[in-house]
């Protein structure tokens, strides 16, 4: 019209439904922003502290010797006035280079009753291995701060927090430490990546970059 074209409409794309366009990512989906200085960042600003705690095995113990464990682990619970949580989560255990060495040993056995065991050792390995039964439980205390303006404050009463959390664990004789930033990323890794954990360690992020040389004329 009037001697002007018009421009030509550009086809249009494939429809989006809004359910698609809803939908957020997995990295969107994580409250996790950052692994850094000992904490667990949050989107929200909150910081989170974990405190690995080793196992022991109840069953080795006397009945008395049970009794004065709980009351003591009671007494550590009872004088925390914070917020906190246990979690345990368990590692698929690799056992491929377990099994390889013992094929390996009878590879070179001449004994036949040795011969004989270790294949039964070895079939017994690869049946635990393909049921996933081969689990290595790790046990956390999870200590939280809410997002405040005070970052460095509150860094620092999580690590007092903490600190006095690991210190009358040992006094209830309980071996604990507080995680530091690569077993904080493993945790996240086992969280996230259950069926990988059992053969791959979480990516490190200790990137090391050239130097860089500036020339003057």
């Amino acid at each position: 019209m009037f001697g002007k074209k018009s421009k030509p409409t550009p086809p249009a794309g494939p429809a989006v439904s809004p359910s698609v366009q809803g939908q957020k990512s997995t990295q969107e989906w994580m409250p996790v922003k950052d692994v850094y200085n000992g904490f667990i960042h949050r989107r929200d600003g909150g910081l989170i502290c974990a405190i690995r705690v080793q196992p022991i095995n109840m069953n080795l113990l006397s009945p008395s010797e049970k009794r004065r464990k709980v009351r003591m682990l009671e007494e550590v619970f009872n004088g925390i006035d914070y917020s906190f949580q246990i979690i345990s989560i368990a590692r698929p255990v690799d056992l491929d280079a377990y099994i390889a060495k013992l094929q390996h040993i009878r590879s070179q056995e001449e004994n036949p009753v040795k011969n004989r065991l270790l294949g039964e050792y070895i079939s017994q390995a690869a049946s635990v291995a393909v049921k996933g039964e081969a689990l290595d439980r790790h046990f956390y205390i999870l200590l939280d701060e809410v997002p405040t303006s005070k970052k460095h404050q509150s860094e620092a009463i999580l690590i007092r927090r903490a600190t006095e959390l690991v210190s009358s664990l040992t006094s209830a004789d309980l071996s604990s430490h507080i995680c530091s930033d690569e077993e904080l990323r493993d945790l996240l890794f086992i969280f996230t990546h259950p069926t990988q954990a059992a053969y791959e360690r979480a990516p490190q992020t200790n990137v090391l970059l050239p130097p860089l040389f500036e020339m003057r004329e």
